[in-house]
């Protein structure tokens, strides 16, 4: 089954498709065999406007396999000065269009001293940071999937950022068992298990927070990029053996 668009734009039957959302700079392109079509976030009503780089704000149709997919690259912050609705808009359009298992991805800093740069974390837990803009914001939340196939598995640390842990911040996540921390996809999960949809959620290390050192967005981004097809290969064989069906 693919995802036909009309001549208004607007996605139609995505029934049984996978959603699939792409993180600040990680590029899944490799994983489509076939585009049937990539349309900006401004198509749609109710998407905020704004860049951010790393992210392309797309959302592309098409095919993995015998395995229909929505693949969105990019999403929304809270440090961008957005609320919750407006983070979430894009959750609500895959609903709309009858997507019901999204695999939310992202990059990472790592807490446990053996994640290195690059390793690729299956989460099982998400544990949420005290922010007073995300109002009945969840201590916990669990994702219904949890991927094979990565490095290792473990929790996800939200906070809404935009700066980066300092290193009393970064002891204490470690306390709450924190593998892993980023400033996204918590307010998505979220979204998802009030709209019904299943989850999976995967994160990219792209720092440790073990060693500190310099880091910046683009440093991010850098190292997102070198990761991307180690992450394609992971969501390829999920798509493939049929685990998120």
């Amino acid at each position: 089954m693919t995802c036909p668009v009309n001549n208004q734009y607007t996605p139609q039957n995505c029934a049984g498709a996978i959603g699939i959302v792409s993180g600040s700079g990680l590029n899944l392109d490799a994983l489509v065999d076939q585009v049937d079509r990539v349309m900006p976030f401004s198509a749609f009503d109710g998407m905020a406007s704004g860049a951010l780089p790393g992210h392309l704000r797309t959302f592309t149709f098409g095919r993995v396999g015998s395995a229909s997919v929505v693949l969105q690259s990019g999403r929304y912050h809270f440090y961008e000065g957005l609320g919750y609705r407006a983070i979430t808009r894009p959750v609500d359009l895959l609903y709309e269009w009858g997507i019901r298992t999204i695999v939310h991805t992202n990059v990472a800093g790592g807490l446990e001293p053996d994640l290195d740069t690059g390793a690729i974390v299956a989460v099982n837990r998400l544990l949420t940071w005290p922010f007073t803009g995300w109002t009945e914001r969840p201590d916990t939340i669990a994702p219904d999937l949890v991927l094979d196939g990565a490095d290792a598995t473990g929790t996800y640390v939200w906070v809404h950022g935009p700066s980066y842990e300092t290193p009393a911040e970064v002891r204490l996540l470690q306390r709450w068992g924190g593998a892993v921390v980023g400033m996204s996809t918590a307010p998505e999960v979220q979204r998802c298990r009030q709209l019904g949809i299943r989850t999976a959620v995967i994160s990219c290390v792209t720092n440790s927070c073990c060693r500190p050192q310099p880091l910046t967005h683009d440093d991010v981004i850098a190292e997102a990029g070198k990761s991307s097809g180690k992450l394609v290969n992971l969501l390829r064989r999920a798509l493939e053996s049929g685990s998120l069906r």
